[in-house]
């Protein structure tokens, strides 16, 4: 492994474990203050930060084995791992935002059917939020900024940042939420005061819910084997076929994926003479050497001679 990348593992494993470390005191924080304060809009903060500390310990695993070459064990290499992971991860937190909702659902038909509601203790809350939002914050900067230092390439990374950014959203308006309430007393929305957290649970669900489900819906097609995006695939056809002009080469077809970092180029020839396996590994290098230059990302490519295009239709799939 030379230099470089070893550089920006070595990055890439700090800032997660710098994450780890900051996710439990916020996870710890949450259910503390939640005990004292009655609120569980507060548990759903705490809870998520809980979700934080379990997939930063997971990143940081995957983080090792993504930079390991393709074995017998794994001959397509261990970038999946990345993709899995970021599925995994939307889909506990799509658990645990649908439990929020339904909690605070199922708490406003007991507040409508005449039950009593239990009173938010609003004294550590102000201290909680402004600390919560200030270190969620910090956790973003500082995972966006080893994002840009190691590569722009870990998908961890940005993954991690979009997540700190999103429970600082959840902390911060959470705090205003609940140290507003007793403003609506006097008002017409005085009903509403009883129940601000249990609307907050409820609101605050919902409206992240839309993230990790799309961030799911993406990991999925990369597991799943899906082509990269259509503009991708054709400038990656533009760029392949100024290439191979001088090769002596047709371009019949190629397929363009992203696996979690990494991005897999299956390129269909037609060459027109004869071609040994040297001449075959050497354009396979050029065309490498040319996607890495084009997306930005670590490529791995195959070279396939055929006469006859591999799909009915022309263009990638």
């Amino acid at each position: 492994m030379s230099l470089a990348p070893l550089k920006a593992r070595q990055i890439e494993r700090r800032s997660l474990r710098i994450g780890v470390y900051a996710s439990a005191c916020m996870a710890v924080a949450g259910v503390c203050v939640h005990v004292l304060s009655g609120s569980y809009a507060l548990l759903l903060d705490g809870l998520y930060s809980a979700v934080m500390v379990g997939s930063g310990l997971v990143a940081s695993r995957i983080s090792r084995n993504v930079v390991r070459p393709p074995d017998r064990a794994y001959p397509y290499g261990y970038d999946g791992q990345e993709a899995l992971y970021v599925l995994f991860r939307s889909l506990v937190l799509i658990g645990v935002l649908s439990f929020a909702a339904m909690s605070g659902l199922s708490t406003l038909i007991d507040y409508a059917s005449g039950r009593a509601i239990a009173v938010v203790t609003l004294g550590p809350v102000a201290l909680y939020s402004t600390s919560m939002v200030a270190i969620c914050w910090g956790l973003a900067w500082r995972h966006h900024h080893d994002w840009i230092r190691s590569g722009r390439q870990s998908q961890l990374l940005l993954m991690e940042a979009k997540a700190a950014r999103m429970d600082a959203l959840i902390s911060g308006l959470t705090g205003i939420a609940l140290l507003g309430s007793p403003l609506l007393k006097g008002t017409p929305l005085a009903a509403l005061s009883p129940i601000t957290d249990s609307l907050l649970v409820l609101v605050v669900s919902l409206v992240i819910l839309k993230d990790p489900l799309q961030t799911f819906l993406n990991a999925l097609g990369q597991a799943a084997g899906a082509s990269a995006e259509t503009e991708v695939v054709r400038s990656t056809r533009l760029a392949l076929e100024d290439l191979l002009a001088g090769l002596s080469c047709w371009l019949l077809d190629l397929t363009v994926m992203q696996v979690g970092r990494t991005a897999f180029v299956v390129v269909y020839l037609n060459p027109n003479q004869p071609m040994d396996g040297a001449a075959i590994d050497l354009i396979r290098e050029r065309i490498e050497e040319r996607c890495r230059e084009l997306l930005a990302m670590p490529v791995r490519s195959e070279v396939i001679l055929t006469a006859t295009p591999p799909f009915s239709t022309t263009g990638a799939s």
